[in-house]
C-alpha cells in the first residue's frame, strides 16, 4: 500500500484520536496583543471577507492563524488540525457576514478566536467520547489469524479510489500533494494560487469533501464494522 493511500485511509480513523482536555488555555499578554492588532478597521475586515478581498484574507490569515495554531497545539492538536479549525471558523464567519447576521460586539479577532475555540472543544469532546467507548469495550484477544485482512484492505482501497477519482482534478492534485507531506505553502506554489489563505481553504474543502463522500457510502459502514 503506498504512502498516499495510507494517509487517505487514515481519514477513516479521524475520530479515534484521543486528545487530552486541559483545564483552560492561557495566552500571554504580548501574544494576545499581536492577535488584536492590525491595520484594518473592523468594518474593512468584514467588508473584505464579504467581497473575497485577497489582501484582507491574507491579512486575516497572517495575523490570526498563528494564535489559533498556538491554541490548538497547546491543547494537544497539530498544525494541520489548526488549519482545519481556522478554515471552518472562517467559513462560519463568512456565512454570517454574507447573510448579514454578524453583529460584532467585540473585535473581529476575538470573535474568530471564540469560534475556533468552540470548534476545537467540540472536536475534543468527540474524540474523548469515542476513546471512552473504546475503553469500556471488553478486550478481545485472538490467539491466531493474520493481523490484516487482505480482502478488507482491497475493499477499503477500492472505496478510497472510487471517491478520490470523483473529486475535481484540482482536488485530486491538492490531496495528492497533501498526502505526500507537502506544506500549504508548497501547495500554493504548485497550484499557483494567489495567496496562502486560498490554498489552505482549498485543501480543507477537498479533504472534507473526500471524507464526506467516503462516510456516506454504504460500503463505509460495512467496512468499519468488519474492521472492529
Amino acid at each position: 500500500m503506498n504512502i498516499a493511500f495510507r494517509k487517505g485511509i487514515s481519514l477513516f480513523y479521524l475520530l479515534t484520536k484521543t486528545i487530552t482536555i486541559r483545564a483552560g488555555d492561557v495566552i500571554s499578554s504580548a501574544l494576545f496583543f499581536s492577535f488584536m492588532k492590525g491595520s484594518y478597521s473592523e468594518a474593512k475586515l468584514v467588508s473584505g471577507i464579504r467581497n473575497h478581498d485577497s489582501d484582507v484574507l491574507e491579512h486575516v490569515y497572517d495575523v490570526y492563524f498563528p494564535i489559533i495554531e498556538g491554541f490548538v497545539i497547546h491543547n494537544s492538536g497539530s498544525r494541520d488540525e489548526a488549519q482545519d479549525v481556522f478554515q471552518e471558523a472562517m467559513i462560519i464567519a463568512y456565512k454570517k457576514i454574507r447573510d448579514r447576521e454578524l453583529e460584532l460586539t467585540c473585535k473581529f479577532g476575538t470573535y474568530l478566536y471564540a469560534i475556533c475555540k468552540n470548534i476545537w472543544i467540540q472536536e475534543r469532546k468527540k474524540y474523548l467520547l469515542h476513546a471512552e467507548k473504546l475503553r469500556q469495550q471488553p478486550l478481545m484477544v485472538h490467539d491466531s489469524g493474520p493481523e490484516k485482512d487482505p480482502l478488507l484492505e482491497i475493499h477499503t482501497k477500492a472505496l478510497f479510489d472510487k471517491h478520490f477519482m470523483e473529486l475535481s482534478k484540482d482536488c485530486q492534485k491538492i490531496l495528492t500533494l497533501f498526502f505526500s507531506n507537502h506544506t500549504v505553502e508548497e501547495i500554493q506554489d504548485e497550484m499557483k494560487y494567489k495567496d496562502l489563505h486560498h490554498a489552505a481553504d482549498r485543501k480543507y474543502r477537498c479533504k472534507k469533501s473526500l471524507i464526506k463522500r467516503m462516510m456516506n457510502d454504504p460500503l463505509f459502514k460495512k467496512l468499519k464494522d468488519e474492521a472492529r
